[in-house]
């Protein structure tokens, strides 16, 4: 089995908003948590198996959201 990277969590949460799955602005906070996760474990400031955690969390907390229903204009 494959292990995850931080970034390939990242670009699933992205690809999870662009694929309107999941709230954008939940899509949002999270990549930029699992952002903020890759500079703190590239900095020595968490354990990979940690930062590889905390990034997962944040993908399952984004995909706990689903988008709401628009209003009828361009990404109400």
């Amino acid at each position: 089995m494959q292990r995850d990277t931080l970034s390939a969590v990242r670009d699933r949460i992205r690809t999870a908003w662009a694929m309107r799955r999941v709230c954008g602005l939940i899509a949002v906070a999270a990549g930029l948590r699992v952002g903020r996760i890759i500079r703190l474990e590239a900095a020595g400031r968490l354990a990979p198996d940690d930062a590889l955690r905390m990034a997962l969390e944040a993908e399952a907390l984004a995909l706990c959201f689903p988008p709401l229903p628009s209003f009828g204009g361009w990404r109400d």
